[in-house]
C-alpha cells in the first residue's frame, strides 16, 4: 500500500467511520499529502518513528481525528508539541471551523509545519516555534484557548502545569494518551469520571476510552476541566 493510493486513503476514510467520524476523499487525499510530506521531511528531520503506510493511516490521521467529538464548533484549539503535525492538522482538515495554533520548541519540525500548512493552503491554523513555558506568558496566548491537546504527552500533571494558563475561562485539556495509560497511574481508577487535583488545581477528570481499528491498539483521551485552585 502507498500512501495517499486509493486503498490507503479508503482506509483512513474506513477507519474514521468506526470512530463514528465521517471524512469525505478529498479530507483523506489532503491527510495523504501531508502524510507523504512529513515522510519526505523525515528522511532529515526526525518527525516520526511509524513510516509504515498502515500505521501512518491509522495510528497518526485516524488517531488525530479521535478528539473531533470533544470540542466545540467554532472553538480555539492549542496543539501542544504538534511535531509533525499531529492531532492538529488532520484535525484542521476534518474540522475546518476550528482556529489551531500548533505549537513546537524544535524551530525544524515548526518549519516542516508551515511548509505543510502552505502546501495544503490551511489558513485557519499557525504554526508557532517556542516553549510553553514561555508562550503563555504572551497576552496573545495567555487565557486565549478553548481546548488545549496533548498527544503522548509528559504526565498529566507536568501537561496541567504547562497547560493550565492557556486555557480560557470555560476551557479544558485534552490528553491523548496510548495504550501505556491503561497501566499509568494517570488514569487508573474504577471510575472514568472523578475529580482530581493536580499541582494546586483541582480538575474534573473523565476518560474516554477506543481501540484503532485493524491494529485493536487500545488509546485514551482524558478530559481535564479545571474547577477551583486549592
Amino acid at each position: 500500500m502507498d500512501i495517499n493510493s486509493e486503498e490507503w486513503r479508503q482506509t483512513v476514510i474506513d477507519g474514521a467511520l468506526a470512530l463514528r467520524l465521517e471524512i469525505t476523499d478529498s479530507q483523506a487525499r489532503a491527510m495523504g499529502e501531508h502524510a507523504l510530506e512529513l515522510l519526505r521531511w523525515n528522511q532529515v528531520t526526525n518527525l516520526t518513528t511509524i513510516t509504515d503506510p498502515m500505521e501512518v493511516a491509522l495510528k497518526h490521521c485516524v488517531d488525530a481525528l479521535a478528539v473531533a467529538p470533544w470540542i466545540d464548533n467554532g472553538a480555539r484549539v492549542l496543539d501542544a508539541g504538534s511535531g509533525g503535525g499531529f492531532p492538529g492538522i488532520p484535525l484542521a482538515i476534518l474540522r475546518p471551523d476550528l482556529s489551531i495554533v500548533l505549537v513546537d520548541s524544535v524551530r525544524k519540525k515548526v518549519s516542516f509545519l508551515k511548509h505543510v500548512l502552505r502546501t495544503l493552503g490551511i489558513s485557519s491554523v499557525t504554526a508557532v516555534h517556542g516553549r510553553l513555558e514561555d508562550l503563555c506568558l504572551l497576552p496573545e496566548y495567555h487565557g486565549k484557548f478553548d481546548r488545549v491537546i496533548c498527544r503522548a504527552f509528559s504526565p498529566l500533571e507536568d501537561f496541567a502545569n504547562l497547560a493550565l494558563t492557556f486555557l480560557s475561562p470555560d476551557g479544558c485539556l485534552l490528553a491523548m494518551k496510548g495504550p501505556q495509560a491503561n497501566q499509568s497511574r494517570d488514569t487508573a481508577s474504577q471510575k472514568d469520571d472523578r475529580l482530581i487535583i493536580l499541582g494546586r488545581t483541582s480538575f474534573s477528570m473523565r476518560i474516554h476510552r477506543y481501540r484503532l481499528p485493524i491494529f485493536d491498539a487500545g488509546r485514551s483521551l482524558v478530559r481535564l476541566k479545571p474547577l477551583s485552585q486549592v
